[in-house]
């Protein structure tokens, strides 16, 4: 790896999921990170983006754990979820916080499994892909999403080389 660091080898389906979820581009994003094995190439980074409603999201990336993590958790206002990248598995926790006497009081839940295709990733995004292309239709994900994740990108490594500095996310494309 000489060239092309953790952020832009790990993050972009990150990016590309956290975007979808939320349903807009975040505003800004700060990133920082460490070389370890090469001293110009970052082999961990943890990058937070802010999106204008307000919902943050991090993202933890490395090259050097001992062992494999694809973790994806979302923390929501009535429910959390726990999607585990590696085993497929999504739990739905019923966890919340509530305000009693002006404190605030975490209401836990245990989880609940909720099914999910088995069906392997990549083999149904080329299956999307050709299904977009024989009916015309767009895509859940089409170029501008995949020029957003690389906009997205460009101001995380922008900020990683100025030290975890909170760069705004430029838009500098637009699709006719």
């Amino acid at each position: 790896r000489r060239e092309e660091n953790i952020l832009w080898s790990f993050a972009p389906h990150d990016v590309a999921i956290i975007n979808r979820i939320v349903g807009q581009m975040p505003e800004t994003v700060s990133a920082c990170g460490g070389a370890y094995v090469q001293s110009d190439v970052a082999d961990v980074t943890v990058t937070n983006l802010l999106y204008p409603d307000g919902v943050r999201a991090h993202i933890h990336v490395s090259w050097l754990h001992p062992f494999k993590e694809q973790r994806l958790v979302v923390i929501g206002t009535q429910k959390m979820a726990v999607f585990d990248g590696v085993t497929g598995e999504l739990i739905l926790y019923d966890q919340r916080v509530e305000w009693q006497k002006g404190q605030p009081v975490p209401i836990k839940a245990d989880g609940i499994s909720v099914p999910v295709s088995s069906e392997e990733p990549l083999k149904e995004e080329c299956r999307a892909f050709l299904q977009a292309m024989k009916s015309r239709k767009q895509p859940l994900t089409d170029g501008v999403s995949g020029l957003e994740v690389l906009s997205v990108l460009e101001s995380a490594q922008d900020s990683l080389q100025h030290q975890g500095k909170i760069c705004p996310i430029v838009r500098e494309f637009e699709m006719a």
